[in-house]
């Protein structure tokens, strides 16, 4: 399995993990004590065992311990913790270890990522004569922007539609043509179009809680550059107590990527880009939304849109992060399955 830009996890320790804790799961459980299973590495002087306590939150412990690493304060992975902590591992002489936790017990969908980013820790770990502490940091560093919001961040209900409504759209090219359609989510990694691979095909989507669609836009989104054929999709997107949650369309697609765990990788990695932040789940949540079906539209010369070539001159470079407000209205949609032949190229060959 290659590694993604964010786990360099090899196949050696890919998904080893998730069978391990459904295994501890079933086991029996004292408060105070964790039931672990060693995981076995290429090193006689580095042990790791992964553990579950009484709450269900896993841990992944590594001896010999890092006496205190101040360094991992600086990382702010908040959801996890990092510290020295003495624990009696049943059926184990109690001995303090390097203990690397989450609270998959109270946010259970802490745990995909958790057990990938423990799976990095591993492979590193594994690396000979590379400190167990230096390890962990090393792959800190590669996950902080995942699991550490900046401490200015906030969570607005526009935001969170938009990013609902580019999930959905995720989940349906996975459903209709694959998983490898996954990959071509590329917007939340610097790409003009939320959707593109290749040069074939581009689809830019677009959320709006208005009928006519009302939607906003930068210079560069309706322009189809390169492209042979772009598209606007768009949602109606209304708050509902009944609705969908943005975890919840997270875990749908958890689930749709199923044990791919390159690929998983790559949809985290675009999470993480988008701003999605594990730990403002439960902020998330307290959005609810209908989400209509797909609203299609090529954008072509007729298309209402403002792009660089519309004006006689280009912008001045010093003007920068120019938007405008558009409302759909006169123009005929297309249903998802009328250009499903031509969203087929986000797959890629």
């Amino acid at each position: 399995m290659k590694p993604s830009n964010t786990s360099r996890s090899e196949s050696q320790f890919g998904g080893v993990l998730q069978p391990l804790v459904d295994v501890l799961r079933r086991s029996a459980r004292r408060p105070g004590h964790l039931t672990g299973q060693e995981v076995v590495i290429s090193r006689s002087d580095v042990n790791a065992i992964v553990a579950l306590d009484a709450a269900d939150d896993v841990h992944l412990l590594i001896t010999p311990a890092a006496g205190d690493d101040s360094r991992f304060a600086k990382l702010d992975l908040r959801g996890l913790r990092i510290a020295d902590r003495d624990w009696s591992v049943i059926g184990r002489t109690p001995q303090r270890y390097l203990d690397i936790s989450c609270s998959t017990g109270s946010s259970p969908s802490f745990l995909r990522p958790f057990l990938r980013f423990a799976e990095d820790v591993l492979y590193e770990v594994a690396t000979p004569e590379i400190d167990p502490a230096e390890a962990l940091y090393r792959t800190g560093l590669r996950w902080r922007r995942f699991w550490s919001p900046d401490a200015g961040a906030q969570v607005t209900e526009e935001w969170v539609r938009g990013l609902c409504g580019e999930l959905r759209f995720l989940a349906q090219l996975v459903e209709r043509f694959g998983v490898q359609a996954s990959l071509s989510w590329s917007g939340p990694l610097g790409h003009d179009h939320d959707f593109q691979r290749g040069t074939e095909v581009a689809v830019e989507v677009k959320t709006s809680s208005e009928m006519p669609f009302t939607i906003h836009c930068n210079l560069r989104q309706l322009d189809p550059g390169i492209f042979s054929r772009l598209y606007l999709i768009c949602y109606r997107v209304t708050r509902s107590e009944k609705g969908l949650s943005l975890p919840d369309l997270v875990t749908e697609l958890e689930s749709l990527l199923g044990a791919n765990e390159e690929l998983l990788d790559a949809f985290y990695r675009s999470l993480a880009g988008a701003g999605y932040r594990r730990d403002f789940e439960n902020t998330y949540s307290e959005f609810r939304f209908e989400i209509s079906e797909a609203a299609v539209f090529p954008v072509g010369e007729s298309f209402p849109k403002l792009t660089e070539t519309s004006f006689s001159s280009a912008p001045d470079h010093r003007i920068s992060n120019i938007r405008y407000s558009l409302q759909i209205t006169g123009l005929d949609a297309v249903s998802f399955d009328v250009v499903a032949n031509e969203l087929q190229s986000l797959v890629g060959h």
